[in-house]
């Protein structure tokens, strides 16, 4: 068992959007109480991390390490929101509901062919949401992508355009789902591949891509695995609190 998983709770975190104004009349509250907080302006992942017991991520940390990756907040409703993560539901101060991460056993009965999912980046919406930095990568990126394959991947040769299609087309899969499962009449989509090659899945965990669905079953990318330590290729539920509560229906669209 992976160490940071609770052996009866599992891993949870809970997570609410917030503007400034509650954020600020929260973290006065929190002070007074003497609770450790903390603020994340660099790395999103970290905040994913069991021993961050309550994080915040500022609107600052989309600009960060990851700024191209997480370009996607900036055309998302989101947009000057602040991020609240915690490891326990937070019930003495409303800050409405939250989005659920935990651990689940789920496994998809099928993952796509790399011809299959070339389709996904064609569609019109995708393009439309897709922010213009998301295809400027860098030299330093690529090398990140190098590394990791040649130390955990031996059956593939090393191939970014070939990669970045997959990351592409994961995010657009959780935009205008092609590949997804239906659960007590909800639609959820999933992750259409493993860690190495999937990017940026704070966007999926947070809620910044795929709003709209109520279940998402998301993989954690790399970045994940490396600054939060969650285990690769490990599927994990995000659901909506109110989903959660009351078996919410979404559209099948």
């Amino acid at each position: 068992m992976n160490r940071w998983f609770d052996g009866k709770m599992g891993y949870q975190k809970f997570c609410y959007w917030v503007d400034k104004e509650r954020l600020e009349g929260f973290k006065k509250i929190r002070k007074l109480n003497n609770i450790k907080q903390r603020e994340e302006v660099q790395i999103p992942c970290h905040a994913l991390k069991v021993s961050r017991e309550l994080s915040y991520l500022t609107p600052e940390v989309w600009n960060g390490v990851c700024e191209r990756r997480t370009s996607w907040y900036w055309k998302s409703e989101k947009v000057g929101l602040t991020l609240i993560i915690s490891n326990l539901p937070i019930e003495d101060f409303y800050l409405g509901d939250p989005i659920v991460i935990k651990e689940t056993d789920f496994k998809p009965d099928y993952l796509p062919s790399f011809n299959e999912i070339t389709t996904l980046i064609e569609s019109e919406t995708y393009q439309g949401k897709k922010p213009d930095k998301w295809d400027e990568f860098k030299p330093k990126e690529v090398e990140f992508y190098r590394r990791w394959f040649q130390r955990l991947q031996f059956n593939e040769v090393f191939d970014f355009e070939r990669i970045f299609i997959y990351h592409s087309a994961n995010h657009a899969n959780f935009i205008n789902p092609k590949f997804f499962i239906y659960q007590d009449g909800m639609k959820i989509p999933y992750s259409i591949s493993n860690s190495l090659h999937v990017c940026s899945s704070c966007m999926e965990f947070f809620d910044i891509v795929g709003e709209k669905w109520s279940i998402k079953y998301v993989v954690p990318c790399m970045g994940a695995v490396l600054f939060a330590h969650l285990p690769m290729d490990r599927y994990f539920e995000v659901r909506k609190l109110w989903a959660v509560n009351s078996g919410g229906r979404v559209p099948a669209f």
